[in-house]
């Protein structure tokens, strides 16, 4: 008995020593968090229930910014923009980023080279993507105008930036190409993972190609091509550079997002605590994203 109650105990003391030794190593992060995360929400939060203007004080007003908010038509406008904007950009990355890594899937010379040639979209800066996409899709001096005008499909000019559905459009190609690679080397990594042997029992079974892509190929890659949608999808949302340095939201509001619109609502029009509760009002849908993709990533695991 004694043995066994000192074996106890000698147990329960290496498990407090180990959690000790786990919380020290977790106290620089969980202190870097709570400043640099859990502080600015908090006190973002609590600016979007007052009527803070830069340079003034900040009075306490409760809803009243939340109200006006739902209530206009500007607001709901960038809410449908940025709705738009994500799906199709979501849409692209996905359809091209499972092209890709079928592409890439297959055996071929240079192969290794073209997998890394595939993240250099990805690992560029999003201001030098967005500063290149701007002067490709220049109404004077662009390449797109450039390269249509030499395969004889215009005559003159096209303004992309300066009409709105082509300035939706331009917008959503830069934010595809740089994150197909994403999608890509995710799906890539799937495939890979497929043995061998359901190809052939599916071939043998007098399957095409397309009928093994889509009894095989997909079912195996839904769950990674999910769990990537759900994470880009954030990223998407929150997309700012892009759009600020393309097309500052314009022509007229057609690619003025939400957080463009918070930017022109805090520090153009300098209404701080009503730029702030327009992200705020994002918080929720953020939460549910960030829930499914925890839970996704945990399953999977």
């Amino acid at each position: 008995m004694k043995t066994k109650k000192a074996t106890r105990s000698k147990k329960n003391n290496l498990q407090r020593s180990d959690a000790r030794f786990a919380g020290i190593l977790c106290a620089p992060l969980i202190l870097y968090l709570t400043l640099l995360l859990l502080l600015p929400i908090v006190w973002g939060i609590y600016m979007s229930f007052t009527n803070k203007v830069i340079g003034g004080t900040a009075d306490f007003i409760g809803l009243a910014n939340y109200a006006e908010l739902l209530a206009s038509k500007d607001y709901w406008k960038a809410m449908s923009k940025t709705v738009i904007y994500t799906a199709a950009a979501i849409g692209g990355k996905v359809v091209f980023g499972t092209i890709l890594a079928l592409a890439l899937n297959v055996s071929f010379r240079g192969n290794g080279i073209c997998r890394a040639l595939l993240l250099i979209p990805w690992s560029l800066p999003n201001v030098v993507v967005a500063l290149n996409w701007k002067w490709i899709f220049a109404d004077r001096g662009g390449i797109m105008n450039h390269l249509l005008k030499s395969m004889g499909l215009i005559d003159k000019n096209l303004l992309w930036l300066g009409a709105p559905v082509l300035a939706m459009f331009a917008i959503v190609v830069a934010d595809v190409w740089r994150g197909t690679p994403f999608f890509g080397i995710s799906i890539l990594g799937k495939l890979q993972s497929i043995p061998k042997d359901l190809y052939e029992a599916a071939e043998i079974d007098g399957a095409n190609i397309l009928q093994r892509f889509l009894y095989v190929t997909l079912p195996s890659i839904a769950d990674v091509i999910g769990l990537t949608t759900l994470v880009s999808t954030i990223w998407t949302i929150n997309q700012f550079e892009t759009v600020r340095i393309m097309t500052n939201g314009g022509p007229n509001g057609a690619t003025e997002l939400m957080n463009v619109y918070s930017y022109r609502t805090a520090l153009t029009n300098l209404q701080l605590g009503k730029g702030v509760a327009i992200s705020v009002l994002c918080i929720p849908v953020f939460l549910i994203l960030i829930y499914f993709a925890t839970k996704k990533s945990l399953q999977d695991e």
